[in-house]
């Protein structure tokens, strides 16, 4: 596969271009200053499913088949390839080190170590979303490029403790039913889960700690969390602190993308297993979203580009014209891309003044000189926004797909500049914001390239991408300085990472209303 950030297509073995690189979870580290998916964090173990396992298979039996496609035209030029191949000097250095290594070498280095620090080597001087996968490694890719994830559904704020993310259907999604519930900053975890007192779990007060518990726990196991309100240092302000524990049982589930809200009601796709084409579910019980929007606007918070979120993006928009609402909040925040191909799907709800049903969303140049471009899906714009508005929500973990999306929504005249809010995130140097705000700046995208022969992967970056419009945003990002005759980006102050309530997003509905 390849992404918009952590993955993009160049035409060769690359079966779907993607901006981003795989997404974590669950007991697992997210960052909040890169976007969500772009780090390294842990990441969910492949699923032993025996459905899935014929998916995945069929998958990479795709890709075979496009390999040994192009192997047919590298035989033609197999001569001069290895003409080239065994003159190589950095090759036969590299081999001549190996030998010395294994013949005088006080310590025997196995083939594997030797052959993965060559390989660490190469990565290191590459950018961070260039990556080598083994096999392990690239079924979880696999795994979770189609939603399927296996643990409880949390990720966190890099080096913190704070959630950054519940993921939707996940089992700590259900968990949340009661909406007064602290559900921000985790302070304690058990496996035990004698009783809810606070001296029975662990204390959980940083990261290390943090993620040193979870690597404790797998699959089938029940644990016991507890969350608070506000950050607490030692046992002191814990004690004091409005704290819940619940119950979780890590287990496999598949990710919902899209939270659609309006008239105090909240929506989501269920999916009960991966082959389930998921139910249009209102699931008001377990968020305060539907308590934060009313009279005409409607929510729709899009988590990532990835797996159904083109479909559920689809029945979130059929049930907005169900509704009859006149203004829609697109949530981008915290959203690091996905997938090429959902990005062109969901576009094609998206482009206001389109003139055809396939106009360009995306051009990405590549090193060779290739010039491709993208096209949405279609165009039923019309179908779902005539006469309406849409406003753009979006933070510095706004990434890549996010940021190509909202660049095909300006090019196209969906929104304006002003017609986004971006947070005015907190800071050392700026306690109280500087008044400047941005996305994060995402302007290139990566392919994945498969090997059969290893059942291995390498994900490279591979072109340079633009909006239709001509922008590229790589290394800047959208920011409140954007924008023409006074009409810029709306900069929302952030109260910080992990407050509960989501006070910003308060924020932007009382200044829509």
């Amino acid at each position: 596969m390849a992404q918009f950030d952590q993955n993009g297509n160049d035409g060769k073995n690359a079966a779907d271009p993607f901006f981003d690189g795989p997404s974590q979870d669950m007991f697992s580290q997210g960052n909040s200053n890169e976007p969500q998916g772009g780090n390294k964090g842990q990441n969910v173990q492949p699923s032993s499913n025996g459905e899935t396992a014929k998916r995945r298979n069929v998958f990479k039996k795709v890709l075979a088949v496009v390999l040994a496609l192009a192997a047919l035209a590298i035989a033609f030029f197999y001569g001069v390839y290895c003409a080239k191949y065994f003159n190589d000097d950095g090759l036969k250095s590299l081999l001549w080190f190996k030998e010395r290594v294994d013949s005088e070498y006080y310590q025997d280095i196995s083939d594997d170590k030797f052959w993965q620090a060559a390989i660490d080597g190469v990565e290191a001087i590459l950018d961070p979303y260039s990556q080598y996968f083994t096999s392990d490694e690239y079924d979880e890719v696999v795994n979770s490029n189609m939603g399927i994830m296996d643990g409880i559904g949390l990720s966190f704020f890099m080096d913190t403790n704070k959630v950054a993310h519940v993921a939707l259907n996940s089992p700590v999604f259900y968990a949340q039913k009661d909406d007064d519930q602290p559900m921000n900053i985790e302070t304690g975890i058990s496996l035990t889960g004698i009783g809810t007192q606070k001296d029975s779990l662990i204390n959980i007060f940083d990261s290390e700690t943090l993620q040193q518990e979870l690597a404790k726990y797998k699959s089938g196991d029940t644990v016991y969390l507890r969350f608070t309100a506000e950050d607490v240092e030692n046992e002191e302000q814990l004690a004091a602190a409005q704290s819940t524990v619940i119950g979780v049982r890590l287990s496999q589930y598949v990710e919902s993308y899209v939270l659609y809200a309006a008239h105090g009601r909240a929506w989501m796709m269920k999916y009960e297993n991966e082959t389930d084409p998921g139910v249009w579910t209102d699931v008001s019980e377990y968020v305060s979203a539907d308590e934060k929007v009313s009279g005409n606007t409607a929510y729709l918070k899009l988590v990532e580009f990835n797996a159904g979120a083109a479909s559920e993006f689809t029945k979130a928009l059929e049930q907005f014209n169900q509704d009859g609402c006149e203004t829609l909040l697109f949530d981008l925040r915290n959203d690091g891309g996905g997938s090429l191909s959902v990005m062109q799907n969901i576009s094609s709800h998206l482009l206001k003044n389109a003139a055809s049903k396939n106009e360009i969303v995306l051009t990405a140049k590549y090193k060779s000189g290739l010039v491709e471009n993208y096209t949405a899906s279609g165009n039923d714009y019309n179908t779902y926004f005539n006469g309406k508005k849409i406003y753009v929500a979006a933070n510095g973990n706004t990434a890549s797909a996010s940021e190509a999306l909202m660049g095909a929504m300006i090019s196209y005249g969906t929104i304006g500049y002003e017609d986004i809010f971006l947070t005015d995130t907190p800071s050392k140097d700026y306690p109280s914001g500087d008044g400047i705000a941005k996305t994060y700046g995402k302007g290139i995208m990566q392919s994945y390239f498969y090997n059969p022969s290893l059942d291995e992967a390498v994900k490279l970056t591979t072109a340079q991408i633009y909006w239709p419009n001509g922008n590229c945003i790589h290394g800047k990002g959208i920011t409140t300085e954007d924008g023409a005759d006074g009409k810029h980006p709306t900069a929302v102050f952030a109260q910080g990472n992990g407050v509960y309530g989501d006070p910003e997003l308060d924020t932007i509905l009382s200044k829509i209303s």
